[in-house]
């Protein structure tokens, strides 16, 4: 599965010397390593490499492995890591070794199948003590003994192990055994994982840095944080997703390689030759399923009796490929979604296609036992009465943790189902509701297929604009907005025209239409929505550069914003904080914005991932406010958190622009190849979402990266200032504040706030980090 090609990253040198420095140890006395790691963490290349240099260095090298799981004979992989060694020997390692151990290993090596005792049956006590005096004598120089996947191997091998730990073999030998970390629960009882004299090396994953490095050159942007985040910095499933990275796939939520038809990653699979028949056969079946499943699922969809399922997926979670959900442990998921992914897609097009009904009938039927409803039956008009009933709103997706997940393996299915009834349109419509902000786009879907069922509420219209505003469909949500209208619904559904005011507002500040954003939130001949939502919203609007940044006014909605924010919402009130802090830190009032930003980052740290994920924009202005308090560092590891969740969560369009804040964080603190390559993907997923006023950003935010790269100052925007207005920029960029500005200038702090407010306008920045850069560029010049 790894390429040998391909160097060894930062981690896994360091991870290899500490395997040298085991051998250089053992040349004194007997040694052990354990090394563990999930599939494709790269165990048994390093393992390769040891051999490699330890047959260099004049070492005996018995190294053995397990080809397949499934039924194997006693001590196998005992066999192939010495048949080879005693096929070769002279007699003489025979007459050191004893008669009777000699005749006690020949039932179980192969080598010896022509000795006294090899047709009799193995004593395994006789053979572990044998294999252990064996080992002292094989190689003159020391053996290295390395057993590889011994998760595969039966109970002898693990007494094998336990004997050797409690009675070392006598000379220079280094045992290495190597099994897959299995979660959910320790694997491998009978091997002393305690034991003193055992070194443990556990393969994590690859670091951010190293992980990249393992790009091929010439990936694109998005593509390439992708790869990142699915790979989950797992060498081998890295190297899978890469080979089909190229040219870039569609962008989509972790969530979304987790049910239903995935996107296509890779254009061959992972290598998964060591599964048996009935482990493939078990993990096509849950492949199609979607996670959660559970055994039942699996085996009518498998078409095995349930013992069987239990057997493959005792198989499957020793391999390290699922794990058990939740503490009750009836439900299964994939360790990782991405191999969900990649063996849905290696399954074979005609196998699920004869599988799906299968897998429909026992989804169907897990939905409507956890609902406590008959499944289904009921005609598409009930369904649209039935959702009229329950509405579609953000929030939990209802019911007991089992039908939820039920019903979200289900949705994913039924998006592409040619015919759905009552109990579907309900599955379909709780789906998108849970799922809005972790898998919009997969909501949209949902969303549709309920549409094209016949005429819907208005409720899930208007969801599934949200559902566009947030998986960057901007044009297509705009055009939704203008079809429903901000009044055909009056004030029935909750939040009212506020709520739909608000995602209009920002379905149009996102696409840069910030006139029609403040039309919208000013009331558009009617009255103005109301309520923290709307004045965070326009919080926003007055914060966006590229709207001429007006901190004062964004000062004031967010202020209306905190006060007016429930008490039990630390979403919504971090959000108006983070606001808060970054119209405080745009006006120069550096003590408010600190207080500020301090409250929005207690908050953000008390949220759920739900809650987060509703609110992923407040750490863009968390970041921002943290860079115009000089503190890019910290801005961007906030922006940072924003941009990997945004990733995560499939908000594509939220994704670039706080790429871009990660650009501006990078500028502020020095790192132009940094603040480009931020840029690079978000001109990425500008052309992804089909956004102008992205790409037109991110071509601005560029063409300062090459400022700042040739040490031209922007000289066109700062002859738009007045002479005052210069004079108090000269003032900022000497580093002083609003109170000492208006001190030196005889003037009110009011009106240097005034003066900051016109040049964040006329520079089109947000902070005065930005604007003291460019004035020190300026002075460098001349």
């Amino acid at each position: 599965m790894l390429h040998q090609q391909q160097p060894l990253t930062a981690a896994r040198t360091r991870d290899l010397a500490v395997l040298y420095r085991e051998l250089r140890l053992a040349a004194g006395g007997p040694r052990f390593v354990r090394l563990t790691g999930e599939p494709w963490s790269g165990k048994s290349r390093l393992l390769r490499q040891l051999a490699a240099t330890a047959h260099k260095e004049g070492w005996t090298v018995a190294s053995g492995r397990l080809p397949r799981a499934g039924r194997t004979r006693p001590f196998e992989v005992v066999a192939d890591a010495l048949d080879d060694h005693l096929a070769r020997a002279d007699g003489t390692l025979f007459e050191r070794l004893g008669e009777a151990r000699t005749r006690a290993l020949a039932p179980v090596l192969p080598a010896l199948a022509t000795l006294p005792g090899a047709g009799e049956r193995p004593d395994p006590g006789a053979v572990v003590r044998a294999l252990r005096v064996l080992l002292g004598l094989l190689g003159e120089r020391g053996t290295l003994f390395v057993l590889d996947d011994v998760h595969r191997a039966g109970p002898e091998v693990l007494d094998l192990l336990d004997h050797l730990v409690r009675h070392p073999p006598q000379g220079p030998v280094l045992t290495v055994f190597a099994h897959r970390a299995v979660p959910g629960g320790r694997h491998l009882a009978a091997v002393p994982y305690d034991a003193p004299g055992v070194r443990h090396l556990a393969l994590g994953p690859l670091p951010a840095a190293d992980a990249r490095a393992l790009l091929p050159a010439g990936t694109p942007p998005l593509a390439a944080e992708l790869v990142l985040r699915d790979a989950a910095g797992v060498p081998g499933l890295l190297h899978a997703l890469a080979r089909g990275a190229a040219p870039g796939p569609s962008f989509h939520a972790t969530a979304e390689l987790a049910t239903g038809i995935p996107p296509v990653l890779a254009p061959d699979s992972i290598d998964l030759h060591t599964l048996s028949s009935l482990g493939w056969r078990c993990a096509c079946a849950a492949a199609l399923l979607g996670d959660p499943f559970t055994a039942a699922a699996l085996a009518h969809t498998a078409g095995v009796p349930v013992e069987h399922a239990l057997a493959g997926l005792d198989e499957l979670h020793a391999e390290g490929l699922v794990r058990p959900e939740g503490a009750a442990g009836t439900r299964f998921c994939f360790v990782r979604p991405a191999v969900r992914a990649l063996v849905h897609h290696a399954s074979g097009a005609g196998w699920r296609s004869a599988a799906l009904g299968r897998a429909l009938e026992a989804l169907r039927a897990e939905a409507a036992a956890g609902t406590g409803r008959s499944a289904p039956g009921a005609g598409p008009q009930d369904g649209r009465e039935e959702s009229r009933e329950e509405g579609p709103e953000e929030g939990p997706e209802g019911g007991d943790a089992g039908a939820a997940g039920a019903r979200r393996t289900l949705a994913a299915h039924l998006e592409h189902a040619a015919g759905i009834g009552l109990e579907d349109i309900r599955a379909l419509a709780l789906s998108a509701r849970g799922g809005l902000y972790t898998r919009p786009a997969r909501s949209a879907a949902a969303l549709r297929r309920v549409m094209a069922v016949g005429p819907v509420p208005v409720e899930v219209r208007l969801l599934l604009n949200k559902a566009l505003v947030l998986s960057g469909r901007l044009e297509e949500a705009v055009r939704g907005y203008e079809e429903t209208g901000p009044r055909s619904h009056e004030d029935r559904l909750p939040g009212g025209r506020t709520d739909t005011a608000v995602w209009q507002a920002r379905a149009l500040r996102w696409s840069g239409r910030h006139a029609q954003a403040r039309s919208v939130l000013d009331g558009d001949g009617g009255l103005p929505p109301g309520g923290p939502a709307a004045d965070a919203e326009r919080a926003a609007l007055a914060l966006e550069p590229w709207a001429g940044a007006d901190p004062e006014e964004a000062r004031a909605a967010a202020e209306r914003a905190l006060r007016t924010a429930p008490a039990d919402d630390p979403g919504a009130r971090a959000h108006a904080y983070a606001l808060l802090a970054a119209a405080c830190a745009a006006a120069g009032d550096g003590e408010s914005a600190r207080a500020a930003a301090d409250g929005a980052h207690a908050l953000l740290a008390r949220t759920g991932e739900p809650e987060r994920a509703a609110h992923l924009e407040a750490l863009r202005w968390l970041g921002a406010a943290e860079t115009g308090l000089g503190e890019p560092e910290r801005g961007g590891r906030h922006v940072e958190r924003g941009l990997a969740a945004a990733l995560e969560h499939g908000q594509a369009h939220l994704a670039g622009l706080l790429a871009l804040g990660l650009a501006e964080a990078a500028l502020a603190a020095g790192d132009t190849e940094g603040a480009r390559s931020r840029i690079r993907l978000a001109a990425a997923l500008a052309e992804q979402t089909a956004v102008p006023a992205l790409a037109d950003a991110a071509r601005e935010a560029e063409r300062r990266t090459g400022a700042h790269a040739t040490g031209a100052p922007d000289t066109s925007r700062l002859s738009l200032l007045s002479e005052r207005e210069r004079i108090v920029t000269g003032l900022v960029g000497e580093g002083r504040t609003n109170q000492q500005i208006a001190a030196r200038l005889d003037i009110s702090v009011k009106t240097v706030e005034t003066y900051m407010s016109r040049i964040f306008k006329k520079l089109g920045m947000n902070s005065r980090t930005q604007v003291a850069h460019v004035v020190g560029l300026s002075a460098n010049i001349r």
